[in-house]
């Protein structure tokens, strides 16, 4: 029998407005990125993860920054910033046979958790945003789709809340993230390719 689990590093309010701070800057412009992430306490991957919290983690992934909450930030000039704030996962003594996401600092995992539990998270990070800018320009969340996201169109960037399979995971886990991209990039990363560059950028 596996273990199901989610996993959880919460957002809270002082995060909406840290990434909303973010999105007003062009993501390529690493040098005042790097000055909003310092003003935010947000260290580098590298400073953050050899400090003592994270002696008895079991697995740290890798990302270029940490916020002060525990998420992994990735965000290296390409026009845009990925923050996975939530996983859903199995622990079956196979891939994984240990609960590694609940053993990070400032993460908590609850076992038996599953679908709803995960989805629940992702909605209420829907919910921050949306009091903070108004309805979304498009919610994609039909349970036909494998990834679902919720997407606002900004001055200089689209910001996605989104759910799905963990990218670097071959399908494994699903993350739900938060995703900062550049507008204006033209090989900013946008999930779903060229269908939903024309989609964001129109």
């Amino acid at each position: 029998m596996s273990g199901e689990y989610v996993a959880l590093c919460p957002v809270t309010e002082e995060l909406v407005s840290q990434l909303l701070a973010l999105a007003e800057l062009d993501l390529t412009d690493d040098d005042a990125i790097e000055a909003r992430m310092r003003e935010g306490g947000w260290p580098d991957w590298s400073q953050a993860v050899q400090g003592p919290a994270y002696e008895d983690t079991l697995d740290v992934p890798e990302a270029t920054h940490v916020t002060p909450q525990g998420h992994f930030v990735t965000c290296d000039g390409d026009g845009s910033l990925y923050l996975p704030f939530a996983y859903l996962y199995s622990v079956d003594g196979g891939l994984l046979d240990e609960d590694c996401w609940g053993t990070l600092p400032g993460w908590t995992s609850e076992e038996g958790a599953w679908r709803p539990e995960f989805d629940a998270l992702f909605g209420s990070v829907v919910r921050r945003f949306t009091d903070r800018l108004g309805l979304p320009d498009h919610d994609i969340r039909q349970p036909r789709f494998t990834t679902r996201y919720v997407s606002w169109r900004l001055e200089h960037n689209v910001l996605i809340v989104g759910q799905g399979p963990e990218p670097l995971s071959y399908h494994q886990f699903e993350d739900a993230h938060v995703y900062l991209v550049s507008r204006t990039v033209k090989d900013a990363p946008f999930p779903d390719g060229e269908e939903m560059r024309a989609l964001l950028t129109t």
